[in-house]
């Protein structure tokens, strides 16, 4: 059976095999003669022995120095989480600060760069004698090209433009309209003499 024991170059030949197939090494020193005979049992047993004591795993089985060790490092431990949270709130409002603060100067920037260019048209209109609600029409980024637009605008409205209307004709007077009799004038007695005159006949 030892033939079939692997040898170890510092321990030696295995004592044996254990079930799972791992070779069970003397330990150094110790002595080479096998175990002794068990000894005759006797009447009383001999005690288990005792367990040894467990790690304090708890917060409850550690001492007076182990729980206040552990609630500093708690209350070390919710200050820092909440720095961290109110450094990452002050962080976040001043990019928010910031960004908006950069949304409201590009916001200016192009309503300054509407209004110039709003001005530049209508300087190239009255320049160029077109009129100033056409002025919304041309297209260029500077004030030559836009008088070069409106002069150009100016020549197409005058070739497609009609020829303006002759004025109507005055109606010729119809004779049937109005009696035909002459103005017998405008002032109260005329009118009075004309209502006897009609109540008479009647």
């Amino acid at each position: 059976m030892n033939t079939l024991l692997p040898v170890h170059p510092v321990f030696g030949r295995a004592l044996g095999v254990r079930r799972n197939g791992s070779p069970i090494w003397p330990i150094r020193g110790a002595s080479t003669e096998g175990d002794p005979p068990n000894p005759a049992p006797t009447g009383t047993p001999p005690p288990p022995p005792t367990p040894a004591e467990p790690e304090p795993s708890g917060p409850d089985e550690l001492g007076d120095g182990g729980k206040k060790a552990l609630e500093t490092e708690r209350a070390a431990r919710k200050a820092a989480e909440k720095a961290r949270r109110e450094a990452e709130a002050k962080v976040q409002a001043f990019e928010d600060a910031q960004k908006s603060e950069a949304q409201r100067t590009q916001e200016r920037i192009e309503q300054l760069e509407k209004t110039a260019a709003k001005a530049l048209r209508y300087e190239a209109a009255e320049k160029s004698g077109l009129p100033l609600s056409l002025a919304g029409r041309l297209s260029g980024a500077t004030l030559d090209e836009l008088i070069a637009d409106a002069a150009e605008l100016k020549q197409l409205l005058g070739a497609a433009a009609p020829a303006e209307p002759a004025a109507p004709p005055t109606p010729k007077p119809d004779p049937r309209q109005g009696g035909g009799q002459a103005d017998a004038g405008g002032s109260m007695d005329s009118g009075r003499a004309a209502y006897q005159a009609r109540k008479n006949r009647n």
